[in-house]
């Protein structure tokens, strides 16, 4: 049987507070969970204003919508290359933006700024690329607080930057819950900001528009809501957040020891004074001729593993969009993947894991 790339963790907690609220008929987008989960969210990690949606994409496109509300100036969004799409389309929907790729790091692979032209036009969008958290409070003294920030926060749930978590230091941000996340609804996001005008906004379109009266309608709005079904399951695992991210913490560690000495191995390196949110295992083996060759190994040793996320010209859609010449990101998405990482992964599989990761790289030297 293969070793999956990640599956989630389901603790008794979520099972029977989904059932409870299954029970209770409060299987739509009202319910005690939502509150319950909200509130939770904002205690643990400083969430000052913060709305339960029905997927990380929405979470963003809320991020883009709340944006361009807050800060209707605002024409180009720099974005990082190779990270998941959704991240850039969020911000192409509603055709408000014109998008700016720029590179990224070698050793992180999270945003370089350093060849990027700002202007006051323009905003920032900080992806945490696997859980690898970037540095928004050195980001914002660097440009004296006068360029917007906002966040796709959507792998970095948990993690760390200075003294305050992920999601907390930029304009408004998102989190996702999907299957593949530490803490997972199946489906699922938030949006999180700390501006009361932009919350407001974000929860007037996020249910429809809907005013105060009921079917009379003051924006053009989204269902983007989340049921109370899924913030059961949520709950559930939040209870048990300091367990599940000890899980992980101890594979990365374990994963760290071994294969950090392996010559031809990279691992992403964490800025100082970061901590990550070890969502996904990265390695980049240096000289790896592309994706296939990996895939096809592990494959055929009963191993799941994910490619780097591509570089933004490989989408059909994307590819007209401005972007810096950037040949290391071709490089990155041959070189670089994702391996099984997931809470329950057992010892057993990894030290095998391990051992068929070294086998492999062995043959690339």
């Amino acid at each position: 049987m293969k070793i999956p790339i990640y599956q989630p963790y389901l603790p008794k907690k979520s099972l029977k507070y989904a059932h409870d609220a299954i029970d209770s008929g409060w299987i739509s987008s009202l319910g005690k969970y939502k509150n319950l989960c909200e509130e939770k969210l904002k205690e643990m990690f400083g969430y000052k204003y913060l709305l339960l949606v029905n997927s990380g994409t929405t979470a963003i496109h809320l991020v883009a919508k709340c944006l361009k509300y807050k800060y209707p100036h605002i024409e180009r969004v720099i974005v990082p290359n190779n990270i998941y799409c959704a991240g850039w389309n969020a911000f192409l929907y509603d055709k408000e933006f014109k998008l700016f790729c720029s590179t990224i790091d070698e050793k992180t692979w999270n945003i370089d700024l350093k060849h990027v032209k700002l202007k006051p036009t323009d905003a920032i969008l900080i992806v945490h690329n696997l859980g690898n958290i970037y540095n928004i409070p050195k980001l914002k003294r660097e440009t004296n607080n006068e360029i917007t920030i906002v966040e796709d926060n959507c792998e970095g749930l948990g993690g760390v930057h200075e003294r305050t978590y992920s999601g907390t230091e930029s304009l408004c941000s998102s989190i996702s819950f999907f299957s593949n996340k530490n803490i997972t609804s199946g489906e699922g996001g938030a949006f999180c900001t700390g501006d009361e005008d932009v919350y407001n906004y974000a929860n007037l379109i996020h249910g429809q528009g809907q005013s105060s009266k009921r079917y009379v309608h003051n924006v053009l709005g989204n269902n983007f809501r989340m049921t109370n079904i899924q913030a059961a399951l949520l709950l559930g695992q939040l209870e048990m957040f300091d367990e599940i991210m000890e899980m992980k913490r101890n594979i990365f560690y374990n994963y760290r020891k071994e294969l950090s000495q392996i010559e031809n191995i990279r691992i992403q390196f964490t800025d100082f004074n970061c901590l990550p949110s070890n969502w996904m295992m990265g390695l980049r083996i240096i000289g790896n001729k592309n994706y296939e060759e990996i895939e096809k190994y592990f494959n055929s040793n009963g191993i799941e593993t994910r490619p780097m996320f591509y570089p933004m010209c490989y989408h059909e859609h994307l590819k007209n969009i401005d972007r810096e010449d950037d040949p290391l990101s071709v490089i990155l998405s041959e070189e670089c993947f994702m391996v099984p990482s997931y809470p329950e992964l057992k010892k057993s599989d990894q030290k095998y894991i391990i051992y068929k990761i070294k086998n492999y790289c062995k043959g690339v030297l």
